[in-house]
């Protein structure tokens, strides 16, 4: 595994290069005054990892374009920060995860392999704000918003998003529809693109938004 590390203290930077080194990931590391973009595209990493509040460019405005550029690469963003708010402008913008920088060693490696997976590694200091947050009735509509949001999506492709909403990685979803993991991830890919997003976060949190219902 590559890991680009994102963040403008070196002592930390460093310290976090050599514990996953011994995990034998290889890093490159750099700060929001450094080119992130240029970084990514030389390095060409298997996920970023992100601090969220950087001298230079903040980490929200590094995670826009590097959506923007490059949006098939997974971005975590690894902060101090446990407000909801920082949480949900994140996942939002297509953040693919939110660790927070105190986490346990073994639960930061295990969460970026999850993440390269396709799953969507939350601080289990935040769960239960996430849990409480995606459990509150949808939004209100915009009222000039289509009556189905949604209806451009086959029978299947609902079934999958309503699964992603859920938090369910391709292998969970294949198994629960009896499909092979290929299939669910041109599913996703056609999912993705129908409803103009970048990420499973985003899909996610749109379907929960919009109100499409939860799978059982």
């Amino acid at each position: 595994m590559r890991v680009l590390l994102v963040d403008d203290h070196r002592l930390f930077r460093a310290a976090l290069q050599e514990l996953l080194s011994t995990q034998g990931i290889t890093t490159e590391t750099g700060s929001g005054e450094d080119d992130v973009l240029a970084l990514a595209a030389s390095f060409k990493p298997d996920l970023v990892l992100l601090d969220l509040k950087m001298p230079g460019q903040d980490g929200l405005t590094l995670l826009g374009e590097l959506h923007e550029r490059f949006p098939q690469l997974p971005v975590i963003m690894l902060t101090g920060s446990e407000e909801e708010k920082n949480l949900f402008d994140c996942l939002r913008a297509g953040a693919q995860g939110y660790l927070l920088k105190d986490s346990d060693p073994e639960y930061l490696v295990s969460a970026l392999h999850e993440a390269t997976n396709g799953r969507i590694p939350v601080a289990p200091q935040l769960t239960d704000t996430l849990a409480r947050a995606l459990g509150q009735p949808p939004s209100e509509r915009d009222p000039q918003q289509p009556p189905d949001p949604f209806a451009a999506l086959t029978p299947r492709e609902k079934d999958i998003l309503e699964r992603l909403a859920v938090g369910e990685s391709n292998k969970v979803i294949a198994r629960h529809l009896g499909i092979s993991d290929g299939t669910v991830k041109l599913h996703v890919k056609s999912v993705l693109r129908k409803l103009g997003v970048h990420s499973r976060v985003e899909a996610a949190i749109k379907a929960l938004d919009l109100g499409l219902p939860r799978a059982k």
